[in-house]
């Protein structure tokens, strides 16, 4: 058997983005895996380790003696091809400064003279789902979303059984669902944790006024690997287009995904057992932080009791198919 050349993979800056990515890399052929290293946003270093047993090199970057530290790192490694799955022209300047000798990404962002395996910048096609995108990129088969069966991980039994909620999104209101105190309200019977940061103690708050005794606020007060132990132990999420709504879907929890400005088309969570939730708006989507026209009506208009009722019917169901 030939042995292949070691490559090593950039992973997206974002924490939804480097879940659906690692989605498609964790099922590489296991001739390829074995010959593949990751290169993890530092932050992210802790959930990719307890996520998958690839090895790792953090992509540490805050000034330039860890910018130097993380081009030695990789040059030690001597890969043979970098895959580039952000599309920034940084991330193309470093992979050249690391002295891979080829460099596979997109060509956008003014990088194509960085790259020596480059790939039609339209391949970013917000019409499909942007793991066909990373497939591309990995030079691999893609797999639809929905075949994605989740990665357990060992969970939070002090929390076990409750419903989480994620009312926070880093990009901006139009991906803020109001509603998540009414949902409280109906959903009665379940205790509820909310996740998320500091800046989502506010939303938290609302929530705990709506259902007093019922509500742990655990805002800013959790690691990643910590909250995806939390949701592992959850029966269920219900989440904005976000970065937490990935790592339930990941880990395979049940999960309604609330989308406004962005599209479930591109963006929905990973799994059969994951539901995107979204209403039409002829302005939808956007893809915008704040609605030009202030009436934010693509999340407005998802109604709490419809929410309630989906989240029963997938708990209920473990062949739950979603629709979007």
């Amino acid at each position: 058997m030939a042995v292949m050349n070691p490559s090593i993979i950039l992973l997206p800056n974002w924490i939804g983005d480097m879940l659906l990515a690692l989605s498609i890399v964790t099922r590489l052929p296991e001739t390829r895996r074995s010959n593949t290293t990751l290169l993890v946003p530092e932050q992210m270093s802790g959930l990719v380790r307890m996520l998958c047993d690839l090895p790792l090199i953090e992509f540490a970057r805050n000034d330039t003696n860890e910018r130097k530290s993380t081009v030695t790192a990789v040059r030690s490694g001597n890969f043979h091809t970098i895959y580039l799955l952000p599309f920034s022209f940084s991330s193309a300047w470093f992979a050249l400064k690391s002295g891979v000798p080829v460099r596979r990404g997109l060509s956008r962002e003014m990088r194509r003279f960085l790259l020596n395996d480059p790939l039609p910048g339209d391949l970013r096609n917000k019409s499909q789902h942007i793991t066909s995108e990373y497939a591309r990129i990995l030079d691999t088969p893609f797999r639809s979303p929905e075949t994605w069966t989740g990665t357990p991980v060992l969970p939070d039994d002090s929390y076990k059984g409750s419903i989480v909620y994620c009312p926070g999104a880093a990009y901006g209101p139009a991906k803020q669902w109001p509603h998540f105190a009414e949902l409280a309200r109906l959903q009665e019977q379940y205790h509820i944790v909310v996740l998320g940061t500091r800046n989502d103690q506010e939303s938290a708050q609302k929530i705990v006024r709506v259902a007093p005794g019922r509500v742990t606020d655990l805002t800013g007060r959790t690691s990643l690997t910590e909250a995806a132990a939390i949701m592992s132990g959850a029966c269920g999420v219900v989440s904005n287009d976000s970065g937490l709504m990935h790592l339930a879907a990941y880990i395979g929890t049940p999960v309604i995904g609330l989308f406004g400005s962005t599209s479930p088309v591109w963006t929905r969570p990973l799994g059969k057992r994951s539901m995107a939730m979204n209403f039409p708006e002829q302005c939808a989507p956007c893809f915008q932080r704040t609605c030009r026209y202030q009436h934010y009506r693509c999340l407005e208009n998802i109604k709490p009791d419809a929410v309630a009722a989906v989240m029963a019917n997938l708990l209920g169901s473990h062949e739950f198919y979603a629709d979007h």
